[in-house]
């Protein structure tokens, strides 16, 4: 699904990512581990088009979509959760899922019908439609921004930190609105900082340090390898 070469890519003068080469299979979960500054987020902004590569490529479906714009690449069937901050607060559940249907606004029976099937999956659509962003806790934040990355039926979902800042008990929220999306055939790569929740999700994990791919393999793999804090904090770590 998602085929990514040799990828380089920054702000201003600075490489971030230092020639990452990353597959991603279709219909599974992915989750990217590492430490703070590893290049995790980095990689996702620059498959979802908010950065451009240096150099590289980006190659998704088969397509490469390297050098488009976001909204080009929103349309190819890739949607992007980021890492904080992603509703509008003063807008309302329903207005705030609406908003992933922005690009298609004018197919009203389509978004309403979308509406509310994704209401099936995530009963919060349904339950408090009116209710304001702001107003609710932190996994019902995250499941609002879900459903509405899931507004242009994507084919790719990409998550930022999705448990960033939340309670354990948001964690269950987050956790079977993850496994929804995926079971209803959406692809999934995630960027996760707690380790144990990302690895017993995903099928497939990657671990990154300083802008490139330190291991990659099976998740249950990766979880047990024996250098694994190593690779997190340096041959140093004891």
């Amino acid at each position: 699904m998602i085929s990514i070469e040799g990828l380089r890519a920054g702000y201003g003068a600075f490489d971030i990512v230092r020639g990452v080469d990353l597959k991603v299979d279709a219909g599974g979960i992915t989750c990217i581990i590492g430490p703070n500054g590893a290049g995790k987020s980095t990689v996702l902004k620059t498959i979802s088009g908010i950065l451009r590569p240096r150099s590289g490529r980006v190659i998704i479906g088969g397509t490469d979509l390297s050098a488009q714009p976001p909204e080009a690449i929103l349309r190819a069937g890739i949607a992007h959760v980021p890492q904080r901050h992603g509703l509008f607060a003063r807008l309302t559940v329903r207005q705030n899922v609406l908003m992933g249907a922005y690009v298609i606004r004018r197919r009203r029976k389509h978004i309403d019908a979308r509406y509310q099937k994704l209401a099936q999956t995530f009963p919060l659509l349904a339950e408090r439609p009116d209710a304001a962003a702001g107003a609710l806790s932190g996994g019902q934040r995250r499941t609002v921004e879900f459903a509405r990355a899931l507004m242009l039926e994507p084919r790719v979902v990409l998550l930022d930190e999705p448990t960033l800042g939340l309670d354990p008990r948001s964690l269950a929220v987050i956790r079977d609105s993850i496994v929804a999306m995926n079971r209803a055939g959406v692809t999934i790569l995630m960027v996760e900082q707690n380790v144990r929740f990302g690895l017993s999700l995903a099928r497939h994990a990657v671990v990154m340090s300083a802008g490139t791919v330190a291991l990659t393999g099976p998740a249950g793999d990766v979880a047990n390898h024996p250098h694994l804090m190593d690779l997190f904090f340096g041959a140093a770590h004891g």
